[in-house]
């Protein structure tokens, strides 16, 4: 394997211009510059990164921190790949690690990348715990305390508004019970997330506020809470059909959610639309392959994500930030036939 003292040779300088040719740390002339070039490529020579990022305090590597379950999630599948993309257009190398649902496992993740000397770390807060705000505050302390950059997806940080992207989850999960209303729906039922869980109570929020925004009085027995899986809107969904109360629609937590309503309507002999319409949220692309086909509120992960990523990288670069408006996010409406008017 060829050296660097093999290259100085090859081209006819010292090692140490060898060197400031690699990090671009001093002038030196075209004419050395070239032969230094034509030397490695002669030699196959591969430079020493590890060296090279002791000596410049940098390793070109950013750190990813996401919730488990990415192999089985299309968004979080998606994520890795926007950002694994905008992190190669950069030149930068992505670490990824994923964490439990634990409200100090994303802290210990994002410690442990910087321990691992990252240049920055973006963290995807899943928010599935009822410490979400108190860790929060311990994501402001954090950035305050870290000495390279993190940005924070999912989450809005009052303290820094400018290191966070978030989606408006109250008002994305607002959309659909808006349209079913304006399709003349008043009876709106709700499959909710697990309550413990800050995006489901802001999704919950958000099919509240359409309620009252139309003058519709909420129906406790209408709100039911499932899980983020199949089997939670199934059971869910058949607990609203055994208490017999009236809906015309219902709206899910998530797309799996709507799925599992879905089989236990059609069980029980209920007709998709034509006597209840059902909404999911992410719009995953399975619900064009079901019958009938799924509508869905879908939220703009690639617009997200780029944002996210290229905050980060200004930050990285010490580029001049000002808040940018479009760091929340919002949702836009995916209609198919599990939806009809009255």
């Amino acid at each position: 394997m060829a050296t660097m003292l093999d290259v100085s040779r090859r081209a006819g300088v010292s090692k140490s211009t060898v060197s400031r040719v690699l990090n671009g740390t001093a002038k030196i002339s075209e004419a050395t510059r070239e032969a230094v070039f034509k030397a490695i490529e002669e030699l196959n020579y591969r430079p020493n990164v590890l060296a090279q990022s002791l000596s410049k305090q940098e390793t070109n590597t950013i750190g990813l921190v996401i919730p488990r379950g990415s192999n089985t999630s299309q968004y979080l599948g998606l994520l890795i790949e926007i950002c694994q993309e905008l992190a190669d257009k950069a030149g930068k190398f992505l670490m990824i690690t994923q964490v439990n649902d634990q409200p100090d496992g994303g802290i210990r993740a994002i410690r442990s990348l910087v321990d691992r000397r990252c240049d920055a770390v973006l963290y995807y807060n899943n928010s599935f715990f009822d410490r979400y705000n108190i860790q929060g505050d311990e994501l402001s302390d954090l950035i305050d305390e870290l000495p390279v950059p993190l940005v924070v997806m999912n989450c809005f940080l009052p303290r820094h508004p400018d290191h966070c992207v978030w989606f408006d989850h109250a008002y994305g999960a607002r959309l659909p019970v808006d349209y079913l209303i304006s399709q003349g729906h008043t009876r709106i039922a709700y499959i909710a997330g697990p309550l413990n869980q800050r995006t489901a109570q802001l999704r919950l929020q958000g099919y509240e506020n359409a309620l009252r925004g139309a003058g519709i009085t909420i129906d406790p027995l209408l709100i039911v809470e499932g899980d983020r899986f199949y089997s939670g809107g199934y059971s869910a969904c058949n607990q609203l059909i055994q208490q017999q109360s009236e809906f015309t629609a219902i709206c899910c937590f998530n797309d799996l959610t709507a799925i599992g309503a879905l089989r236990a309507l059609q069980e029980n002999h209920i007709s998709v639309p034509d006597q209840v319409s059902l909404f999911g949220f992410d719009n995953e692309s399975i619900l064009d392959y079901l019958t009938p086909t799924v509508s869905s509120v879908q939220l703009s992960a690639h617009a997200f994500v780029t944002h996210a990523m290229n905050l980060l990288l200004a930050k990285l670069n010490a580029e001049d930030i000002s808040i940018p408006e479009a760091s929340s996010f919002t949702g836009d409406l995916v209609l198919r036939q599990s939806v009809r008017a009255l």
